[in-house]
């Protein structure tokens, strides 16, 4: 896109001789970053572009990671268009912007950081919208988010139906229930998160028994429970190998390859 702006007067001529439909085609296959340069050419180009169509689903992604600033001139002139994201690079200040800012967002997939502190879990006030929230680790050294930073962000939003946590990180499960009893999060239907302790024991109590009940128990839509080993134990291991242990409908359900182990 970078092209678009050096030959600025041949490439807008050359542009708008397309049809609208062409056009339209083209910057389907176009990043975000992508688009926001091309919108800049010409009316015609920023017409197309900044279309909310092409905004209600993004994917971010960055080989290092992303400056807030860079974050702020992609994403500003369409964050009440956007309804799912999908975001690679982030540091606490960008994700926190992203919860804050983006007030019709259902769907965030968050991947890929240095460090994640619970700095970018606060929110201003209430997000009515999300239904979805993960946080991917893959192989990220630590993430600094416990069990109270997470009761708070349930607190934060009152909708999420589906909460994922798969890190490097340490959630001590009676510290969130303590938390979370005086306001369970009552649209809360699956909460995946990350255990110090990988091998079903956790303080000295079966973590698939007593802790998974209690959550079913205090929330009360809650269906699914799953705890995952903390990743920092599997560094440098094959995360598709982490065999969680699952809480269903108030039975435990063990995976057919643990079983068999």
């Amino acid at each position: 896109m970078a092209c678009l702006r050096r030959h600025h007067h041949r490439q807008r001529s050359l542009l708008e001789r397309l049809p609208s439909e062409i056009l339209w085609h083209i910057f389907s296959f176009a990043s975000p970053r992508e688009r926001c340069a091309a919108r800049t050419v010409s009316r015609q180009l920023y017409r197309i572009c900044s279309h909310p169509k092409f905004w209600q689903s993004v994917a971010l992604t960055h080989a290092s990671l992303w400056q807030l600033d860079e974050l702020r001139h992609i994403l500003t002139p369409h964050l009440q268009h956007i309804r799912s994201l999908s975001v690679q690079g982030v540091r606490d200040e960008t994700l926190r912007f992203l919860l804050n800012h983006c007030p019709n967002l259902q769907e965030l997939s968050v991947h890929r950081w240095r460090t994640l502190s619970d700095h970018a879990l606060q929110l201003d006030k209430e997000h009515l919208g999300l239904r979805s929230f993960a946080l991917h680790g893959d192989n990220t050294p630590y993430t600094a988010i416990d069990a109270n930073s997470l009761a708070q962000l349930l607190l934060r939003l009152p909708n999420l139906q589906i909460l994922a946590m798969v890190a490097h990180a340490h959630v001590h499960i009676p510290t969130l229930l303590k938390a979370i009893q005086k306001k369970p999060p009552l649209a809360l239907r699956a909460i995946t998160l990350p255990v110090y302790h990988h091998e079903q024991q956790y303080d000295g109590v079966a973590i698939s028994s007593q802790y998974g009940e209690q959550l079913l128990e205090t929330c009360p839509r809650l269906e699914q429970v799953f705890f995952v080993p903390n990743m920092g134990v599997y560094y440098h291991s094959d995360s598709s190998k982490l065999n969680p242990v699952l809480v269903h409908h108030r039975r435990i359900l063990i995976e057919e390859e643990q079983s068999r182990a």
